[in-house]
C-alpha cells in the first residue's frame, strides 16, 4: 500500500522533482552509512544525521554546480531538502504555528554549511580549514581521536574524486553513486555515542 501511495504522488511530480527526489534518496542513503557513525565518530543524533546529510548534499552540489542543466535540477533538489526538513519536524510534533520558523532556521544552517565547506576546499581567504569545519559540523565539536578526523577529511576528498568520475548525464537523470564508507574507515575501531530517536 505504501509503495502504491508513493507511486501515485510521484506521478504528480514534475520531471525535475522526480529527479531531485531520486538524488535526495541517494544522498540520505550515503549519509546514513553505519561506519560514519560507528567509526568516523559522527554522533548518531538528530543533529549528527542532519549534518551528515548536509555534507553529502554539498558534495553533490560541489560536483555539479556550474554544469549545464544543473540549475533547474539543483533548484528542485534544494526544494526537496527544505521539504524533507519540514516533514521531519512535523513528524517530531511541530505544529503549523511554529514550524515555519524552525524550517527557516534549520535550512539556513544546512545551506550555510555549503559556503563553509566550499571556502575550506578552495582555500578562500579567511575560510577555516576543512578539518575544523568537519569537527564543528558532522562531529558536533565533540572530542574525537585525531585519526578519526583525518579519516573523515580523507573521506570527503575520496568522495569528490569518486563523484568526479560519474557523468553529468547520469546525475542529471537522478543517478548518483557515492563511494562506500566502510573501506575508508575499516582501520578505525568502533566508537559508541548515545543515540536519540529518529526524526
Amino acid at each position: 500500500m505504501l509503495d502504491m501511495i508513493k507511486g501515485f504522488f510521484r506521478t504528480r511530480l514534475t520531471k525535475e522533482q522526480r529527479i531531485a527526489l531520486d538524488l535526495h534518496e541517494c544522498i540520505v542513503q550515503a549519509a546514513r552509512a553505519p561506519d560514519l557513525y560507528l567509526r568516523a565518530g559522527i554522533p548518531d543524533t538528530l543533529d549528527g544525521r542532519v549534518e551528515s546529510i548536509a555534507l553529502h548534499a554539498f558534495l553533490l552540489f560541489h560536483r555539479m554546480t556550474g554544469r549545464p542543466g544543473w540549475d533547474t535540477v539543483g533548484g528542485a533538489l534544494s526544494d526537496e531538502i527544505v521539504a524533507d526538513i519540514d516533514r521531519s519536524l512535523r513528524e517530531m510534533g511541530y505544529g503549523d504555528m511554529k514550524i515555519g520558523k524552525h524550517v527557516k532556521k534549520m535550512s539556513q544552517v544546512f545551506f550555510g554549511r555549503f559556503d563553509t565547506y566550499w571556502g575550506a576546499l578552495s582555500n578562500a581567504e579567511g575560510a577555516k580549514p576543512l578539518d575544523a569545519m568537519l569537527k564543528r559540523g558532522p562531529l558536533q565539536d565533540r572530542e574525537v581521536d585525531p585519526a578519526r578526523l583525518a579519516a573523515l577529511v580523507a573521506y570527503v576528498h575520496a568522495q569528490i574524486d569518486h563523484l568526479r568520475g560519474q557523468s553529468d548525464a547520469d546525475i542529471l537523470i537522478g543517478k548518483v553513486v557515492f563511494a562506500p564508507a566502510a573501506p575508508l574507515f575499516a582501520a578505525l575501531p568502533p566508537i559508541e555515542f548515545e543515540t536519540e530517536g529518529v526524526a
